[in-house]
C-alpha cells in the first residue's frame, strides 16, 4: 500500500506538473527521506532489535518512550528542514514542507512501533490511508484548478496525520517514566549509529543522481531520471516488505545460532522475494517503451528514458539482496561492516557520476547507479563471509553462551 501510493502519485504529479516543476518537487522528497533516515536509524531500528526480544510487561512501556523520544527528535529535524528552505529560498513551501514532514514522520514511526512487534496487519489500514489517500487528494486539487506544490504537500499532511491517528489507536502504549526516557538515548544511540551513517551513505548515494543532474543539466533531466524511477521502484513493495522483517529475524536467531545462524534464518525471506523481484526486473528490461507508454502516455517526455529504465531495473534486482543483506548485517549488529560497504558504493557514484553525467546526461546517471550497486554487492558478500568466518575461527570460550549451545536457528 505504501509503495502503491507513493507510485500512483508520482504519476498524477509527473502526468500534471510540467518537468521543471516535477524535477523540483523529486528533489524535495529526497531531502525529506534523508532526514528520515535519522528517526530510523536512530529510533526505529533500535526498537525493532529491543522489542522483538523484550518482555510482553516491557514492551508496551518500551512503545511508549520510544514515542517521546521520537518526537523531541522530530522537532530537531523540522528545524533543520525550514532552515534548509529557507537557505534556498524556497518560502512558498516553507510551511507547508515543515508540517508534512511532522504528519509524515509521526505516521512513520507510529507504523515502526507496529512492524517492530511484527504487527503488519494493524498497520494496513493506516498505511492504505496515509500513502493512498494522498491520489484522492490531489486529484481534487487537480479538479478544481488549484494544484500547486504548496497545495499538494498540505494534502499529503492531511492524509499523513490521519494514517498517523489510525496507527495510534492500534498500538498498545503503557504511559513512560522519566528515568525510562532518559534511559534510551544513549542505548539507542549505542545501537543506531552505524546504521544512521551506512543508511546516510544509502541515501546521499541515491540522491546524488538527481542533485548532479539538477545541477549539470537542469531539473527537467532530474524529472526524467525520477520518471525512470517511478517504474523501477515498483520492485519496493517486496523489498520494504521483506526488509522490514529482516533485522528483527536475524536479531532473533542471532542469540542463539550465532552469525551464521542469523544469514540463514534471513535468507528464507530475501529468496521468498527474489522470484517476483526478478519478474518485474525481466519485464522493465525486455519492455521498457510499453511501460513508460502504459504509465504516462503515448506522447509524454518521458519515453526518452526508455534505455536508462532498463539500466535502473537491472540496478534494481542488484540493490534489493544487497539492501537485504545489509539489513541482517544491522541485525547481528555489524553496521560497521555495512558502514564500509556503503563507503565504497558511494566513491564509486561519485566517480562515476562525474565521469558519465556530463556526457550522457540522465542514461549516465543510471549507468552509475547500475554499477555502484554492483560495487556495493560485492562488498556486502566479502563482509558477510569475513564475518561468520572471524567467528567460526573464535574460540568457544569467547563466544556467548546461547551461541555454543543451542542449535542454529532455521
Amino acid at each position: 500500500m505504501v509503495s502503491a501510493g507513493n507510485f500512483l502519485l508520482n504519476v498524477l504529479l509527473a502526468r500534471i506538473l510540467d518537468a521543471e516543476d516535477y524535477g523540483r518537487f523529486a528533489l524535495f522528497l529526497g531531502a525529506i527521506f534523508i532526514l528520515r533516515t535519522v528517526d530510523y536509524s536512530l529510533i526505529s531500528y533500535p526498537l525493532s532489535v529491543r522489542l522483538c526480544i523484550a518482555d510482553e510487561d516491557e514492551r508496551a512501556r518500551l512503545v511508549g518512550s520510544t514515542i517521546v523520544l521520537a518526537a523531541g527528535l522530530s522537532l530537531v529535524l523540522v528545524a533543520t528542514m525550514g532552515l534548509g528552505i529557507a537557505l534556498l529560498g524556497a518560502s512558498a513551501i516553507l510551511l507547508p514542507g515543515c508540517l508534512c514532514y511532522l504528519c509524515w514522520q509521526a505516521q512513520e514511526t507510529l507504523r515502526r512501533c507496529l512492524l517492530a512487534d511484527f504487527r503488519y496487519r494493524c498497520a494496513v489500514a493506516g498505511d492504505s490511508i496515509a500513502y493512498v489517500g494522498q491520489v484522492p487528494l490531489v486529484a481534487a486539487l487537480l479538479w478544481t484548478g488549484s494544484i500547486t506544490l504548496p497545495a499538494t504537500l498540505y494534502a499529503m499532511s492531511a492524509a499523513f496525520a490521519v494514517g498517523a491517528l489510525v496507527h495510534a489507536s492500534k498500538l498498545r502504549v503503557a504511559r513512560p517514566t522519566i528515568a525510562g526516557v532518559r534511559s534510551l538515548p544513549l542505548e539507542y544511540f549505542s545501537v543506531g549509529k552505524w546504521s544512521l551513517v551506512s543508511y546516510q551513505l544509502v541515501l546521499v548515494r541515491v540522491q546524488l543522481l538527481p542533485w548532479m543532474l539538477a545541477t549539470i543539466a537542469g531539473t527537467v533531466a532530474t524529472a526524467s531520471l525520477q520518471a525512470g524511477l517511478n517504474i523501477a521502484n515498483m520492485m519496493n513493495p517486496i523489498a520494504f516488505g521483506i526488509g522490514n522483517a529482516i533485522p528483527q529475524v536475524a536479531a532473533h536467531a542471532h542469540r542463539f545460532g550465532g552469525v551464521a545462524g542469523a544469514f540463514k534464518a534471513a535468507r528464507g525471506y530475501v529468496l521468498f522475494g527474489l522470484g517476483p523481484i526478478l519478474a518485474i526486473g525481466a519485464v522493465g528490461a525486455l519492455m521498457p517503451d510499453l511501460l513508460l507508454r502504459t504509465v504516462y502516455g503515448p506522447s509524454s517526455p518521458y519515453l526518452a528514458v526508455a534505455a536508462g529504465l532498463q539500466l535502473l531495473m537491472v540496478a534494481g534486482v542488484i540493490d534489493y539482496v544487497t539492501e537485504m543483506i545489509s539489513k541482517a548485517l544491522l541485525g547481528v549488529q555489524a553496521g560497521k561492516l555495512a558502514f564500509l560497504v556503503n563507503v565504497a558504493a558511494l566513491a564509486a557514484a561519485l566517480a562515476l557520476v562525474l565521469a558519465l553525467i556530463e556526457p550522457l546526461g540522465v542514461l549516465g546517471a543510471c549507468l552509475a547507479l547500475l554499477v555502484a550497486n554492483l560495487v556495493r554487492l560485492v562488498g556486502a558478500g566479502i563482509a558477510v563471509t569475513w564475518l561468520i568466518r572471524h567467528e567460526r575461527s573464535r574460540a568457544p570460550a569467547d563466544l556467548p553462551a546461547g551461541h555454543r549451545e543451542a542449535p542454529q536457528a532455521g
